[in-house]
């Protein structure tokens, strides 16, 4: 699919999850998935432990993302259990009340108990400041990045299309006043664009589709709003 599609079809199951029964949404989408049987159960879990959380805009389920990031894995031809179900849990430690020892005991990872160590990459450390400047990275995703070079593909694929995420619903930094605006606006890609380039260096094992996307929408984003800001690069 291309960028555009994408782009409405996010914000056609965005609205879907606003408007309608989440578990009836969750289910749906899970059936477009029909390799994978198991994510309808998944899906039902995250409805119940994300339990009515909504995002910052006071209308849209926090459980979205994470359904859509693996709907999204499956639309670029992701075809791997193991990527599915990271896209699914990666957001449940960080922004529920489960931790590692309740999700490790769920049915669906039985026998995949190691994916718990791939989640864990993917978790931030919010005692680090991540307050943007517009110039440098903030020590929260230096810190970050660091965790995920080397990390297991299924982990980088999940990060290419969050970091795509991070570029969507951008309007609650498209509504400031203009000189702050200007320094969101490149400290998102100075962002999404650090992060990506540092995890894929020197390695090939990546969705090619997941980056495509990726670099159409960081595109878009510079050229629309004319950013210019390089991504910085991180030694480990």
């Amino acid at each position: 699919m291309q960028l555009e599609e994408i782009e409405q079809d996010y914000q056609e199951v965005k609205k879907s999850f606003q408007e309608r029964d989440n578990s009836t949404v969750a289910t749906e989408i899970a059936r477009e998935m029909p390799e994978f049987p198991i994510l309808e159960d998944v899906f039902g879990y995250l409805i119940d432990v994300f339990n009515g959380q909504v995002r910052r805009d006071n209308k849209t389920p926090l459980v979205f993302h994470s359904i859509y990031l693996t709907k999204l894995l499956y639309l670029c031809g992701e075809k791997n259990l193991d990527s599915h179900l990271v896209a699914a849990l990666h957001d449940v430690i960080e922004d529920t009340d489960v931790g590692e020892e309740e999700l490790i005991r769920q049915s669906f990872l039985e026998g995949r108990e190691y994916l718990i160590k791939y989640l864990e990459i993917l978790t931030e450390d919010k005692s680090l400041s991540r307050d943007p400047d517009g110039k440098t990275l903030p020590q929260r995703y230096v810190t970050h990045i660091k965790k995920m070079i080397g990390a297991p593909k299924e982990v980088v694929n999940l990060e290419i299309v969050d970091r795509f995420s991070d570029m969507m619903d951008l309007e609650y930094i498209l509504e400031l006043p203009d000189e702050k605006r200007k320094m969101r606006l490149r400290s998102k890609v100075l962002k999404v664009s650090s992060f990506v380039a540092n995890i894929i260096s020197d390695r090939e094992d990546y969705n090619p589709n997941c980056l495509a996307l990726f670099n159409a929408k960081l595109d878009k984003l510079r050229n629309e709003h004319e950013v210019d800001i390089s991504p910085e690069i991180v030694t480990p």
